[in-house]
C-alpha cells in the first residue's frame, strides 16, 4: 500500500488554481475536498489522486497520459442527472478532477435519516440513475463504482450521480502499490471487477442491484469489515432474500434483484433500462404514465466491453482474442441456443412474385458478404465517427491548411419516446482552433423551403471537434432529424448567429435517390398503420411481443388459462397481422391484453419484415447509395433473417398454446423467442448481441438502419 499523505498537509494548500478548504470524502487514494478558485465566488469539489505520487519514469508518463485520456472522456459527458467534470489536469505530479459544488445530500444520508424506502420512491430514483447509465454506456463509459455514497439528492428531489468512471482512474496503473482488490472492491463491485475481467454495462447492472437492495433494507447486500471479506461474498455468497428483512414488498421483487446481482454477467439484465423496466412491471404494473426504457439502439452493442487501458471509444484489443475482449467466466444466457433454420438454397423463402424473387436473391448475396463479428462492426462505428473522406479545407481568419474529415451519425435520444431518430452526433478531425470570438456552428438545412435548424456549437479539443445534439425536451422526443432537412453544414461564426452567415467549413447533402428509401425505413411510409417507417413498425411490434412474453410467464404461474389463451391470440395477431390465417381481433373477454394488441400489419408475410427488407434493398440499389448503406443493409438483413426464423417458430408455438391453453410446456420457449426477436440472443456468451446469424434481433436491425443514414461531410475548399 502507498504511504498515505497526511490530510492536514494537503488541506489549505493551493492546488493549481484551487484552494482546498474542507474535507468532503477522506478516501485514502483519491480524497475529495471543497475548494474555491481564485477570483471566483463559486465553490468546487476537487478530487486529488494521491496514488500517482510514487510513480517514476515511464510508469509515471504512461499513467498521466492515460489519466488525461480517461478524464477527457468523462468530462465530455453532459447529462442533467450527472455531476459533471468541469476541469482536470496534473499539478506537481498529482492528477485531479474538478466538479461544481451543488447543494445536495447523499443517498446514504437520506437512508440513515428516513430509513428504508418504499417501492415507488425507489423506482423513481432507479429510473433517474438508469437514465444516466444508459447515456454513459452509449458514450463507451462504465460507472464501475455504484454505491449509495456516489448517488445524491438535490433539494428538488432530483438524483445526481457522481464518481462516474472513478474506478477506471484508480486502476490506471498497477505500479502505485495499490492492490487491484483495494482499488475496486466496494458495495456494488461486480465479480468481473474483482477478478480483473473486462467490464461492460452488465457491471453497472450489478451495482444497481446492490444500490436497490440497500434502499430497501438500509444495509449493504454483502456487509463486511475488510476488503477481502466483502470480495469473497461478491464472488460466492448467494443474495439474501428481501423477505428476510421486508414483508411488505411484492414477492417477485427478490427474483428481480437476484438476477441483477447474478455472479455470471450474462445471467443479468441486458442493460440498466431493462432492469428498471422489469422492476416496474413487478412494483407498479398499472402505471401508464411511465415511459419504459428501450434497449440502446444508438450503440451497436448491448453490453459494451470497456478496456482497462486508454484507447478509443471503449474498444479493447486483447492479444489472441481476435480483437474482442471476452470475460472468461461468461457463459451463454441460453444454455441451448434457439434453433435457427437457414437455407442457402432458399427453401425457407416462398417466391410469391418476381419482385420477391429479386429481393430474396439480393438478400442472399448480401448475406454471403456479411459474416462480420462485433469487433468489425464496432471498428466501423469508430471509423464513422472520425472518418468520412480526406480533403483540404482553407479556414478563414488566418487558420492554416489542414487535412480534415467530418461525419454525422443519427440515433435516438435517451429517456424519451422511442424510435424517432431525433438526435445526432458530429465528429471532425483536422480542424484548427478558431480565433478568439469565433466558433464552429452546425446547421440542418432544408434546401426546398430554406428552413434552418441550429444544432449548436462544436466543442474543439486540439484538432478534433465534436457535437452531440438531442432534440425535444427531457420528457418527450423531438422531430425526426431525417425529415426536416437534407443538408448539414458546419460554419465558422462570430458571436451567436441565428442563421449560418459565416464561411462554410464542411457540408454534406443526403443522396436523394437512396435516402428516399431510408426515410421509408426510419421516418414514415404511407402503407403502414399510422404511416410509421418500416423499421419503426418492426421494432414497435417486436417490443410488444417481448412484453407479451413476460405477461405470459406471469399468467402461467397463476394458471389463468383464459388469459393465457388471449395472450396466445395476441401473439398470433402481432406476428401474422390482419392478413394472417390465424388472425382474430381480441374480444371483450381479453381486457388485460387489449393494450398489447398488434397494429394489424404483422411481421410475417407482407408485413414489416418483408417491407423493411424491400426498402433496404431499394436503397442500396440506387446509383447514389454509399458504401455505408450497403454495409449496414447487409448486417440488417442478417437480423431480419433471424427474426423471420424465430417468428415462424413462435407463430407455431402460439397456435399450439391457443388451442391447448392448459399445456404450459412451451411457455418458457415462447418467452425466450419473444425476447430473442426483440433483443437478440448472445449465443456465444461474449456479452454482445452481434450482427450475425443466430444473434441479431430487431434492435440490431433498427441500429443498422440508422447507420445506413450516416452522412459524410466534405470540406468546403
Amino acid at each position: 500500500m502507498i504511504e498515505q499523505k497526511p490530510f492536514d498537509k494537503i488541506l489549505g494548500s493551493v492546488f493549481g488554481r484551487y484552494r482546498l478548504e474542507q474535507y468532503i470524502e477522506k478516501n485514502t487514494y483519491a480524497p475529495m475536498f471543497l475548494a474555491q478558485r481564485e477570483g471566483d465566488s463559486a465553490k468546487y469539489l476537487i478530487r486529488v489522486f494521491l496514488l500517482a505520487a510514487h510513480l517514476q519514469g515511464r510508469n509515471r508518463d504512461e499513467y498521466f497520459a492515460n489519466f488525461q485520456y480517461k478524464a477527457r472522456q468523462i468530462a465530455d459527458l453532459q447529462h442533467p442527472y450527472l455531476l459533471p467534470i468541469v476541469d482536470y489536469g496534473v499539478f506537481r505530479g498529482i492528477p485531479f478532477l474538478v466538479s461544481p459544488h451543488i447543494s445536495m445530500r447523499s443517498l446514504r444520508t437520506r437512508i440513515e435519516k428516513n430509513g428504508p424506502m418504499d417501492g415507488i420512491t425507489a423506482g423513481r430514483y432507479l429510473d433517474q440513475i438508469c437514465t444516466v447509465l444508459e447515456y454513459a454506456h452509449q458514450q463507451g463509459v462504465v460507472h464501475g463504482n455504484l454505491s449509495i455514497d456516489c448517488i445524491y439528492l438535490r433539494l428538488d428531489g432530483q438524483i445526481i450521480v457522481a464518481n462516474l468512471g472513478l474506478t477506471s482512474l484508480l486502476e490506471s496503473s498497477r505500479e502505485t502499490g495499490v492492490s487491484h482488490m483495494q482499488a475496486v472492491v466496494g458495495e456494488g463491485s461486480a465479480p468481473e471487477q474483482i477478478l480483473d475481467k473486462p467490464l461492460g454495462s452488465f457491471t453497472d447492472v450489478y451495482g444497481l442491484g446492490a444500490v436497490l437492495y440497500h434502499m430497501f433494507t438500509a444495509t449493504p447486500v454483502f456487509p463486511g469489515t475488510t476488503v477481502e471479506e466483502i470480495a469473497q461474498q461478491h464472488l460466492y455468497t448467494t443474495v439474501p432474500p428481501l423477505s428476510q428483512k421486508r414483508s411488505d414488498l411484492p414477492p417477485g421483487l427478490s427474483a428481480i434483484l437476484t438476477r441483477a446481482l447474478a455472479k455470471n454477467p450474462v445471467q443479468r439484465f441486458y442493460h440498466p433500462g431493462a432492469f428498471a423496466n422489469a422492476y416496474h412491471r413487478v412494483v407498479d404494473p398499472n402505471n401508464r404514465t411511465r415511459v419504459p426504457f428501450i434497449a440502446n439502439s444508438s450503440s451497436s452493442i448491448q453490453q459494451e466491453i470497456v478496456p482497462k487501458t486508454g484507447n478509443v471509444q471503449g474498444i479493447d484489443i486483447v492479444e489472441g482474442n481476435n480483437g474482442v475482449a471476452k470475460p472468461a467466466s461468461i457463459e451463454p444466457a441460453l444454455r441451448t441456443p434457439l434453433p435457427i433454420t437457414v437455407s442457402t438454397a432458399g427453401t425457407q423463402e416462398v417466391m410469391t412474385n418476381e419482385r420477391d424473387a429479386r429481393r430474396v436473391a439480393l438478400q442472399r448475396k448480401m448475406r454471403r458478404k456479411s459474416t462480420m463479428r462485433i469487433s468489425i462492426l464496432v471498428g466501423v462505428l469508430l471509423l464513422l465517427l472520425v472518418g468520412g473522406g480526406i480533403a483540404t479545407v482553407f479556414l478563414h481568419l488566418g487558420a492554416s491548411t489542414v487535412s480534415s474529415t467530418a461525419q454525422v451519425t443519427f440515433f435516438d435520444s435517451q429517456n424519451k419516446i422511442p424510435w424517432t431518430t431525433d438526435s445526432l452526433s458530429i465528429a471532425t478531425q483536422g480542424l484548427t482552433t478558431p480565433q478568439a470570438g469565433y466558433d464552429y456552428e452546425a446547421w440542418l438545412i432544408n434546401n426546398d423551403n430554406e428552413q434552418v435548424t441550429g444544432l449548436g456549437t462544436l466543442k474543439v479539443a486540439g484538432s478534433n471537434a465534436t457535437l452531440l445534439y438531442s432534440g425535444g425536451s427531457a420528457a418527450t422526443a423531438g422531430p425526426n432529424l431525417l425529415s426536416p432537412g437534407d443538408t448539414v453544414e458546419i460554419t465558422l461564426e462570430r458571436g451567436t448567429p441565428k442563421q449560418p452567415v459565416g464561411p462554410v467549413v464542411f457540408a454534406g447533402t443526403f443522396p436523394t435517390q437512396s435516402f428516399a428509401h431510408i426515410t421509408h425505413l426510419l421516418v414514415s411510409f404511407p402503407g403502414t398503420p399510422g404511416q410509421v417507417g418500416m423499421l419503426v413498425g418492426l421494432v414497435q411490434q417486436t417490443h410488444l411481443l417481448a412484453i407479451q412474453g413476460n405477461v405470459l410467464q406471469e399468467l402461467a404461474a397463476s394458471k389463468d388459462y383464459t388469459q393465457i389463451s388471449c395472450t396466445a391470440q395476441s401473439l398470433l395477431d402481432i406476428i401474422e397481422g390482419s392478413h394472417g390465417a390465424h388472425y382474430q381481433p381480441l374480444t371483450a373477454s381479453c381486457p388485460a391484453q387489449a393494450t398489447f394488441a398488434g397494429d394489424g400489419f404483422g411481421l410475417l408475410g407482407n408485413g414489416f419484415l418483408a417491407g423493411t427488407a424491400e426498402h433496404a434493398t431499394l436503397a442500396i440499389s440506387q446509383p447514389d447509395a454509399t458504401s455505408a448503406m450497403r454495409q449496414h443493409a447487409a448486417l440488417m438483413d442478417i437480423a431480419l433473417s433471424n427474426i423471420k426464423s424465430w417468428a415462424t417458430m413462435l407463430d407455431q408455438d402460439a397456435l399450439n398454446l391457443k388451442n391447448n391453453p392448459t399445456d404450459l410446456t412451451q411457455i418458457n420457449e415462447i418467452a425466450q423467442l419473444t425476447d430473442a426477436i426483440y433483443h437478440g440472443v448472445d449465443t456465444n456468451g461474449d456479452g454482445h448481441i452481434d450482427p450475425v446469424v443466430g444473434e441479431a434481433g430487431a434492435l440490431t436491425a433498427y441500429l443498422q438502419g440508422q447507420l445506413m443514414a450516416t452522412l459524410a461531410l466534405r470540406p468546403n475548399a
